[in-house]
């Protein structure tokens, strides 16, 4: 799942916001912020602490692009080491953080992450992120990572760009200028159920009850469902009751068929 947020200039989440989200998304917790002419990046495991600490630099230094990341891990092992952001290539000018999930081939024995194995290697080895300035390039990243949201932050002096947001349309803007890469960072709402009770006039003194469900709205897209005919995830904006994301990006239900997904290598 992950929360992934992009910051614009001047422009930070608030407190209960990230608390949120890292409650939903607890296995880890990172930052990078442009500091001038360099990025300050930290991780920890303790969800408290990075936000104190990223809401403090985030005061100092509001004026360039910062992202922040909740991870929920589905590959690698949960410590600070497979938190986000990772440094691209080895290199502090230059951190991505991801959510989602990538067909990144993790050999045997492995412990790292998958977003980690695309920031170590897979990116490097297809130029770095100045490759991501060439459009064909770009388009076959972009779907490649079909379904994930991929942040990159520079100040790398070949690459055009100072923030990279792979699939940006499948996040949102708010009004404060902060991308939010999915909504569980907002308090979960309660899901009601009714019933409707009308009656039947069988006779001058027989009367029969009976019990319909009415439709009622999808809290996240408004549209009119029966919860009785789909329990689990709404028909037309496809997210999760349980989980508040996308199918793309949800834990709970699982398809009976995998699409296939061309590896990144494909391409090259």
């Amino acid at each position: 799942m992950c929360l992934l947020v992009v910051c614009s200039p001047n422009s930070t989440p608030n407190r209960d916001e990230l608390h949120a989200g890292a409650c939903n998304n607890p296995h880890g917790f990172g930052f990078a912020i442009v500091a001038g002419d360099k990025i300050i990046s930290e991780r920890g495991m303790s969800a408290r602490k990075v936000i104190d600490r990223f809401l403090e630099l985030r005061k100092q230094y509001p004026e360039g692009y910062a992202m922040w990341h909740a991870r929920y891990a589905t590959h690698g092992v949960k410590n600070e080491q497979n938190c986000h952001p990772f440094q691209v290539g080895g290199s502090d000018l230059t951190y991505l953080a991801h959510n989602g999930i990538l067909d990144v081939p993790i050999p045997h024995g492995d412990k790292r992450s998958d977003t980690r194995i695309l920031a170590e290697d897979t990116l490097p080895r297809i130029g770095g992120v100045s490759a991501l300035d060439d459009d064909v390039v770009w388009t076959m990243v972009s779907r490649w990572a079909s379904g994930s949201k991929i942040a990159i932050l520079t100040l790398d002096p070949s690459a055009n760009e100072t923030m990279y947001l792979v699939n940006e349309s499948l996040g949102s803007w708010d009004n404060e200028g902060v991308w939010w890469s999915n909504q569980n960072h907002k308090p979960k709402p309660a899901i009601s159920y009714h019933t409707t009770t009308t009656y039947h006039y069988l006779s001058d003194d027989t009367v029969e009850e009976v019990y319909a469900p009415t439709l009622d709205e999808c809290l996240y897209c408004h549209s009119l469902v029966d919860f009785d005919e789909n329990p689990y995830y709404c028909n037309y904006c496809e997210t999760c009751w349980d989980c508040e994301v996308t199918l793309v990006d949800c834990m709970c239900y699982v398809p009976s068929k995998l699409r296939s997904v061309r590896s990144l290598a494909d391409f090259y």
